[in-house]
């Protein structure tokens, strides 16, 4: 890898944009440009609905970015979800390449794991990660990397996370009319994962949940590998709409009222605030009322996390994981700071709990320290897992794609081996 490489992940969301641009050296990652939450447009639960206004909003928030790290931006992974994602796990089996040592090489590796991707899919679906979780050598399980072992049969398992097609090729099409071209697009929670999540949790067996303004992205570890993703239509922007129709105020407002009640709680719980007076006041906001019991706020909201954390309860016995997770449920995104999340995670999933916030990088790390910010600096942290991985990783300047000849796709897939 060059003496230094300029990293951008860019994290499209529901109702944020926003762009990370990082310095990667061999000892360091530095966070050098970051274009705050530009609010999205043309982004509905995910998927593109305008291109205009969408392309409009990227561009925003890339040129925030590059004004701040003072460099041009040619090339980003790109964040993706929606309620489209899917995820199965595929099993692959290839004949060692016959050698005088009958050692495993690393074109073996690229062929049994090319053959993991041969599952049956529509048309309308593309893959967008295969990521090896455990390979078997003639019956013997558990291995991490069989490069250099003897063997003659090869195995692998795989976690495989597809999308839309549509969906992929609207997001694409949207930056590269910006004029940056799309390294990868890397699943939203997956990216989070890399930002928030430490090894010891990921081989326990931990969950992901990274709530957003209009999808809750969510991702189960295991054994050090993915098991099982799933994206959810519902997001923090409904905890907000909840409170302005009970309320009958405006939406700006309801916001302000659910992100002042989210601080209280946060500065009482740190010992920094302390809320004494039981109802709070809302005169600003010309309602029918001045005042407003926090235990009706704290109601509205809680009844719409309950349901966040049922429906991703239903998905985690839904994948066989019950009593899997010892090291519990991991909730990052820009609503993971709600009022009561904690709370209403705990009763509803019975895990240990905690907030996840990025880690793994330098720079201005006071721009990026809220889980709001984790898919993107995990986008980045992904970025830097390939090109750490492989020198041989390149970029093709016409597509934007990354070229894969047999060595570089093994390269690739073992940047996720723990």
């Amino acid at each position: 890898m060059p003496k230094e490489k300029i990293i951008t992940g860019i994290d499209i969301g529901s109702t944020k944009i926003s762009t990370t641009v990082a310095s990667v050296s061999e000892s360091k990652i530095s966070v050098i440009g970051v274009s705050g939450n530009v609010p999205s447009k043309g982004i509905s639960r995910g998927n593109v609905v305008d291109i205009d206004s969408a392309v409009e909003a990227i561009s925003q928030s890339i040129e925030k970015a590059e004004r701040m790290a003072g460099v041009s931006i040619s090339n980003a992974f790109v964040t993706i979800n929606g309620s489209h994602m899917e995820t199965l796990n595929s099993h692959g089996v290839v004949a060692v390449s016959p050698n005088e040592t009958s050692e495993i090489t690393r074109s073996d590796v690229a062929r049994v794991i090319e053959a993991a991707q041969a599952i049956s899919l529509p048309s309308t679906r593309e893959i967008i990660h295969v990521i090896p979780r455990d390979f078997v050598v003639d019956s013997q399980e558990g291995i991490k990397d069989p490069v250099g072992m003897s063997g003659v049969r090869l195995e692998v398992e795989t976690n495989v996370i597809h999308g839309s097609a549509t969906a992929m090729r609207s997001i694409t099409k949207c930056v590269n009319q910006v004029g940056v071209d799309v390294n990868e697009l890397v699943y939203s929670a997956l990216a989070s994962s890399e930002a928030v999540l430490n090894d010891t949790e990921k081989e326990l067996g931990v969950l992901l949940v990274d709530i957003g303004g209009g999808t809750t992205s969510v991702i189960a570890f295991l054994d050090g590998s993915p098991i099982h993703s799933v994206v959810l239509p519902i997001g923090g922007r409904l905890v907000t709409q909840d409170l302005t129709i009970g309320l009958r105020s405006r939406f700006e407002d309801a916001e302000k009222i659910k992100i002042r009640l989210s601080n209280e709680a946060m500065l009482s719980k740190s010992g920094v605030g302390d809320v004494a007076e039981e109802d709070f006041d809302v005169s600003e906001f010309n309602l029918d009322i001045e005042r407003i019991p926090r235990s009706m706020l704290y109601k509205i909201m809680n009844a719409r996390l309950e349901e966040i954390f049922r429906l991703v309860a239903l998905e985690v016995t839904k994948a066989g994981l019950s009593g899997k997770l010892p090291a519990g449920i991991v909730i990052t995104g820009g609503a993971a700071l709600t009022a009561g999340v904690e709370r209403s995670a705990k009763v509803n999933l019975k895990m240990p709990v905690r907030i996840g916030t990025p880690k793994g990088v330098t720079g201005l790390i006071d721009e990026i320290k809220g889980p709001d910010a984790s898919a993107g600096v995990g986008s980045i942290l992904y970025g830097v897992k390939l090109y750490r991985g492989s020198n041989l990783l390149s970029l093709d300047d016409k597509n934007g794609t990354i070229k894969k000849s047999m060595s570089k796709i093994f390269e690739k897939f073992k940047s996720f081996l723990p």
